[in-house]
């Protein structure tokens, strides 16, 4: 089939809307919840709220091990041991999950974050709670029914957004932040246990052998899985605290807000890799095309996401309050700064992922990530948020150049493949498709 009739020359934007429908939704929801929170509460109790959420997530990451995304692997795969799979899986997360939770509340400083002791001992149930619903979305596409997980998604994304006014006129202050964010987590675990349970028990799932998974297989698709789901987590879970302990609860109110739009462009541009990485693995001969137009997202997602930052979005923070605008505003315009920079990233990573090098991929993460939390506990305290946006500026600028000549080098062995047939082989020389 010659090349310029290949499929993929559609694939890839097809593929790049249903990706990034998926995940810019929850970024998108998130943003909007802590908007909405913004009106709603003082700086103050939405820094706290935003804090204990941060470490929630974190801690249930933390405590998850990857089993989700084995789940969506190897659940099909397990025939009659499926429902001893779903039991074990849940009792070793929620106990890892009480453990974590109950460890932090013990070093983290507990007159900050909670109001009394009912909330400190609440906390660990509801990582415990958190981390059992990160098992059913993976799991549930393991069965063959990702809607549920969609729809689970789309119900949290409602359900805490109309809690949020009604919590605000009791008023909770920060318990009513984290209550609207937990408490439809709470309803949504039970009906999605019950539905994957009967969905286990009524297919003919049960009626098959297990396939025999050999354990080096597992422990390289647990690293590969957990490695960087962690990592991800560790900036959302600790920068907020590193800001609230050495600013202040209003500051970290100010930060999870204007944060959270900078976290909304940075999932848009990292969704539109896995499609890339999909199309690449289908269409290997057309390699090339996909490249460009992998590159055309790119540029358009970059100019976009930096025009956003630096002019529309401190006009947003600026109706929110001016207090916001003024903190935020240059945080919002070092961030913009950094955008090319993470384009450049993901095209690091898509081609990485192509030569199936995950650690490159983990360390340039583990880079950034250290860079960041390292830059904000230090300069924090001394210069305010802006340091957060110089630590952030710093570690994107740091692992660009660190992956800019294999970038370029990756990138220019694709755009070659022009030979229908002809594999593609990465800057060292390992084949990635034929």
């Amino acid at each position: 089939m010659a090349a310029g009739a290949l499929p993929s020359r559609r694939v890839l934007a097809a593929d790049s809307l249903v990706s990034l429908a998926s995940n810019v939704f929850g970024a998108m929801s998130n943003l909007i919840f802590w908007v909405v929170a913004a009106f709603l509460y003082s700086a103050a109790d939405v820094g706290s709220a935003g804090v204990v959420i941060g470490a929630a997530l974190g801690l249930s990451t933390l405590s998850n091990f990857g089993m989700g995304t084995l789940a969506t692997q190897y659940l099909p795969m397990s025939g009659s041991l499926a429902m001893r799979w779903f039991f074990r899986s849940h009792y070793a997360v929620f106990t890892a999950s009480l453990v974590t939770g109950t460890a932090f509340v013990i070093v983290a400083p507990r007159s900050l974050l909670f109001g009394s002791p009912t909330e400190v001992a609440m906390f660990p149930v509801l990582v415990a709670i958190l981390s059992i619903s990160m098992l059913y979305d993976p799991a549930a596409s393991g069965l063959g029914r990702a809607r549920w997980g969609a729809l689970a998604n789309v119900s949290h994304a409602m359900m805490r957004l109309l809690l949020l006014p009604l919590f605000a006129v009791v008023p909770f202050g920060t318990i009513g932040v984290v209550l609207a964010w937990f408490l439809p987590v709470t309803i949504l675990v039970p009906i999605l246990s019950v539905a994957i349970m009967s969905r286990i028990g009524t297919t003919k799932l049960t009626e098959i052998a297990p396939r025999q998974i050999r354990r080096g297989q597992l422990l390289r698709d647990f690293r590969k899985s957990f490695a960087p789901a962690l990592l991800a987590a560790l900036v959302p879970a600790l920068l907020p605290l590193i800001v609230m302990v050495t600013l202040g609860r209003e500051q970290a109110g100010y930060y999870i807000v204007t944060f959270s739009l900078v976290m909304m462009l940075a999932v848009l541009m990292s969704a539109t890799v896995g499609p890339f990485v999909t199309a690449a693995g289908d269409y290997a001969t057309d390699l090339a095309g996909l490249t460009y137009r992998f590159g055309f997202v790119l540029v358009l997602a970059t100019l976009a996401s930096t025009m956003f930052l630096a002019i529309i979005a401190p006009t947003g923070l600026g109706i929110i309050g001016e207090d916001y605008r003024t903190y935020g505003g240059p945080l919002l315009a070092l961030a913009a700064a950094a955008i090319p920079f993470l384009a450049l990233q993901a095209f690091y990573g898509a081609f990485s992922q192509l030569r199936r090098d995950y650690r490159k991929v983990i360390a340039s993460q583990f880079l950034s990530t250290a860079t960041l939390l390292l830059g904000a506990t230090i300069f924090a305290g001394q210069y305010g948020l802006v340091a957060v946006g110089w630590s952030f500026l710093l570690a994107e600028a740091l692992v660009a150049a660190v992956v800019f000549v294999p970038t370029v080098r990756a990138i220019r062995a694709a755009t070659r493949m022009r030979e229908p047939g002809r594999a593609y082989r990465g800057a060292a020389g390992s084949t990635v498709a034929t």
